[in-house]
């Protein structure tokens, strides 16, 4: 799979992400806003994404629903034009109780320090939705529940790790996660995170 699967959504590609998952009035505010922050035309937009005008235009009116193909050449344009953080971490998306559990706010993995982010949730949509949120915010990974994992598994490009929920199933999901962040560091000749 191609496209979507490999990107890692910036905050403005997340929201409009987002706003298409809840309805095309929603899309069509998230797009307009974009258009507006980054001073472009429908026209220019087409031009940078491939896309007929009449597409965007469509959008923008909020007729009908929009493709997946669609959607696709507009995040993937979206985040072309924004910078992404440069700096990695590992979020934990889980109920506040047992996020309340979660010791370090780090990990240390050989030479490098890997940040832990949590991400507190109540509903399977909120879990989604704080998914969505943490890769847009630069997450390398991803420890949430087996639930959740099934549930954003198609819908973010970053590693995934499952936990039962108990002490040691969490911090040993966390340190899972870093291990295979600094895995795939090595893989592509870079430290995983600054030290």
């Amino acid at each position: 799979m191609s496209g979507l699967k490999k990107l890692v959504l910036a905050p403005t590609a997340s929201k409009i992400l987002l706003a298409a998952l809840n309805s095309d009035e929603e899309l069509a505010r998230e797009m307009k806003a974009f258009l507006d922050n980054f001073q472009l035309s429908v026209d220019k937009f087409s031009r940078l994404s491939g896309m007929p005008s009449s597409t965007i235009k469509k959008i923008l009116k909020a007729r009908g629903g929009i493709t997946l193909s669609t959607l696709r050449k507009i995040l993937e344009t979206i985040n072309a034009m924004e910078k992404m953080p440069d700096v990695p971490f590992i979020a934990v998306i889980a109920a506040v109780t047992t996020l309340s559990k979660v010791r370090a706010l780090s990990v240390r993995l050989q030479q490098a320090t890997i940040v832990v982010r949590e991400y507190g949730v109540s509903t399977l949509d909120d879990a989604i939705k704080a998914a969505l949120k943490a890769q847009s915010e630069g997450a390398a990974a991803i420890v949430c529940a087996p639930i959740v994992a099934h549930l954003i598994k198609d819908v973010v490009s970053i590693p995934i790790v499952t936990l039962d929920v108990c002490d040691e199933d969490l911090e040993r999901a966390v340190k899972i996660a870093a291990e295979k962040v600094a895995t795939e560091a090595r893989r592509m000749g870079s430290p995983p995170v600054r030290t």
